[in-house]
């Protein structure tokens, strides 16, 4: 970054979570996700705005104008604007056309989306929010970064308000097919929406190609595929694709505290020779928890042998809890892990150990060193970065990763998992039997080279790549 370009981060929710002290100040804790990882030095060390949703769904923090971000020393490093939605527009805007339209869509879940105009009024209203938010807080040296499918308009209407401004966009799920996204019913309005950016950042090859082939099909855009390049409104667009990591270092050392540790001791006071295969994220449909669940049936029905010396972990975190998919998809979970539980159990061993729960990153990376076999099968993902995790944290360098194709970190890491179809549930059952007779220096092998991966490309790198890319460009 030049030293005089004010930073400005843009995303559905601000980078803390907010609540009320005893004296009615507000207090902030500094939230855990990649997104805050990767952005949050960067702002800390060049200074700038956090620009995002403050999480509510009432109005004691209405009157909360700006929150201070400081360092250990009480200097202040940036600051954060939040925008206040109302009732209204969380359910259409966050709950509706956000994850009810464009998730589902953008995931090749067609029938699971639903195009309802009201949605459609209300996203537009809280983009165009978020636009005066930041019109007011920018100037002519601000470089402004957008993120995530929730303000999609939010690039063309600032540029069309300041054609001046400088503005980056990146995608972090996938984005579909020309055939799965001319679906959508304002398709041109979203496209159009997003190429008011000077970049646009993807996860991998292919959703840079959907993109630029959406733009050639639906907008009759010229593009050219070889320089990733969109020529729009008498103005040049860049796309390309930006894979995104984790903080290598930080889940390396956690998993080497003795704390990390105790998890692994306790499960193998029941049985030393036990093998811990476990899978996490956040309870919804496109992560294949469902198919994952039965393919663990299958294997226990294929392979009697482990019966009584494998168990299964399944972490799912609670996850758009108002929406009447997630919550039929919860019920369905629960009564297949109690059929099979109920199948195969006795009295000192259950093959599931379901957990409904946000796990702290300190325990999971216990559950990570513990883990002989990471399952990471979701039937569509942006990146997946459990699959970065769970090898960032085997820091012994022995465990599997059994990996979706379709996950985006498949992409990367795929050439040293064991990639199955998680549709196949014999393959993954199957899977699950090779990773637990791999002989022990294919295994080493195999994480090694995939923490070799993570570590060169940790996040850090990816928020750097894409700065310094657009540096190039501009």
């Amino acid at each position: 970054m030049e030293s005089s370009e004010k930073i400005i981060i843009v995303s559905n929710r601000i980078p803390c979570s907010l609540s009320l002290g005893d004296s009615g100040a507000v207090k902030y804790k500094k939230g855990i996700g990649g997104l805050v990882t990767a952005l949050d030095p960067i702002l800390r060390k060049n200074g700038g705005i956090w620009i995002g949703w403050d999480g509510q769904t009432t109005d004691k923090f209405t009157g909360i104008k700006q929150i201070c971000i400081t360092d250990e020393c009480g200097k202040t490093r940036y600051s954060v604007e939040c925008v206040h939605l109302n009732e209204k527009e969380i359910k259409n805007y966050y709950h509706g056309f956000s994850n009810r339209s464009i998730w589902p869509l953008f995931h090749g879940f067609i029938f699971q989306s639903h195009f309802d105009s009201e949605y459609w009024k209300t996203y537009v209203s809280v983009n165009k929010k978020f636009c005066n938010k930041i019109l007011k807080e920018s100037t002519r040296d601000s470089l402004i970064w957008i993120h995530d499918y929730h303000l999609t308009l939010l690039p063309d209407m600032l540029k069309q308000a300041n054609p001046e401004l400088k503005i980056l966009f990146f995608l972090h799920i996938p984005f579909p097919s020309y055939e799965t996204f001319r679906v959508l019913p304002w398709s041109k309005k979203i496209l159009n929406g997003l190429l008011g950016c000077d970049l646009l950042g993807f996860q991998t090859k292919n959703d840079r190609i959907n993109f630029l082939s959406c733009c050639k099909e639906i907008l009759n855009a010229k593009t050219d595929f070889k320089k990733n390049i969109v020529f729009h409104k008498k103005r040049i667009i860049n796309v390309k694709n930006f894979p995104i990591s984790v903080d290598f270092e930080k889940f390396n050392e956690m998993s080497k505290r003795k704390s990390s540790g105790k998890f692994l001791k306790n499960i193998k006071k029941i049985d030393n020779n036990i093998k811990i295969i476990m899978s996490v994220e956040r309870l919804d449909y496109t992560k294949g928890i469902k198919e994952r669940i039965l393919s663990i049936e299958r294997f226990f029905t294929k392979y009697p042998s482990h019966r009584k010396k494998v168990i299964f972990i399944q972490i799912s975190v609670p996850s758009r809890t108002k929406i009447k998919e997630y919550i039929l998809l919860k019920r369905e979970i629960d009564e297949l892990v109690g059929r099979i539980n109920g199948k195969f159990a006795d009295e000192l061993w259950s093959p599931i150990h379901y957990l409904y729960k946000a796990i702290p990153q300190t325990d999971l990376a216990g559950y990570y060193r513990a883990a002989d076999i990471c399952l990471v099968t979701p039937l569509r993902d942006g990146m997946n970065l459990i699959a970065k995790e769970y090898v960032s944290s085997k820091s012994e360098e022995d465990g599997v990763l059994i990996l979706s194709k379709f996950a985006g970190a498949a992409e990367e890491m795929g050439k040293y998992a064991i990639m199955v179809n998680p549709y196949d549930i014999d393959e993954v059952a199957d899977s699950i039997n090779t990773a637990l007779n791999l002989h022990n220096s294919t295994r080493k092998k195999m994480i090694s080279n995939l923490r070799k991966i993570v570590k060169e490309n940790n996040v850090f790198d990816w928020a750097e790549n894409f700065l310094n890319y657009y540096k190039k460009i501009s």
